[in-house]
């Protein structure tokens, strides 16, 4: 007989009997440890989405009943010039927040990646309009943007006249988006300066052997091994864009006709105030599809750049 059949044939009954033991109470610990988890995601994530899928082919209302009414919210949504106009203004809030965030983030988080004690304080003090509540933050803006506000304070000292940021059509969709970059900036700068202080030191000292000056080498090697890091950065960057609500309610409330009507507020414009569940839970389905949409694209191409 061998030895692996002599190992076979030895008794392992209160070996197993015990291990069977053990393992029960780790299952029944396991489970008890998800089960919460589980049952908030069910109650407060699948149910909802399910419930939005289904309100969306109906013509429900707060007051009333949902009626099956099938595409009918889909084809008078791409017919409706509200839509049409907050996806427009969503597309140019997006782009006009996510570029200037991460070219900004960049440029910071350059010097802060180096290591001293300076650059451990400043890297805690960029972070600091990243940790305040976005309810907080707008209110702050909404005084730095007052008549007498910091803002034209520093416009007087340059000699420009006092300007009406959120009341203006053509200056309050800037103004959401000048505060939403100093809001975003600092969160982004650490996670930047996390991915630069990860680069491998010898690619740069190779880099500087062969001559390389600066531009050639943040161009040439830090911008292609950061491209993770910068990818990362930049779905979690649109994906708060294109679903941001807080700075269009608490700063201009969707206006000055409706100039900065993003399409979150136009969704929850219909969902409570005018009550068209049905339609605000199709427009709902429309800005999620386009997310996944643009985050599949933004993820292609990080595996594109991989190959």
């Amino acid at each position: 007989m061998s030895v692996l059949d002599r190992v076979r044939a030895r008794p392992h009954g209160p070996v197993s009997v015990l291990g069977r033991g053990r393992a029960r109470p780790q299952a029944a610990a396991g489970v008890a440890l998800t089960l919460p988890v589980a049952v908030f995601f069910v109650v407060f994530w699948l149910v909802p989405f399910l419930a939005a899928i289904y309100l969306s082919f109906t013509d429900y209302e707060m007051a009333g009943t949902p009626n099956w009414i099938g595409l009918a919210n889909y084809e008078r949504m791409f017919a409706d010039p509200g839509f049409l106009n907050s996806a427009w203004i969503t597309v140019v809030y997006t782009v006009c927040t996510v570029v200037p965030t991460i070219v900004l983030a960049l440029l910071v988080a350059v010097p802060l990646s180096k290591p001293g004690r300076l650059n451990r304080g400043l890297r805690a003090l960029v972070m600091i309009p990243a940790v305040m509540p976005l309810a907080a933050t707008s209110m702050v803006w909404v005084i730095i943007y007052s008549d007498r506000g910091l803002a034209n304070t520093l416009l007087g000292l340059v000699g420009i006249g006092p300007q009406s940021w959120l009341t203006s059509s053509d200056l309050a969709i800037w103004a959401l988006v000048v505060m939403v970059v100093w809001k975003s900036m600092g969160l982004f700068v650490i996670i930047l300066t996390a991915g630069l202080q990860a680069l491998p030191g010898e690619v740069y000292e190779a880099a500087a052997i062969d001559g390389s000056g600066a531009v050639t080498t943040f161009t040439r090697i830090t911008l292609p091994l950061l491209r993770r890091t910068l990818l990362f950065v930049l779905v979690i960057s649109v994906a708060g864009s294109m679903q941001a609500f807080v700075p269009a309610f608490l700063l201009t409330g969707g206006g000055p006709a409706d100039a900065t009507q993003v399409l979150p507020y136009y969704i929850w414009a219909n969902a409570f105030p005018y009550e068209h569940m049905g339609y605000a839970a199709a427009m709902g389905m429309v800005l999620l599809v386009a997310m996944v949409i643009v985050s599949a694209l933004q993820f292609g191409f990080l595996k594109g750049g991989d190959e």
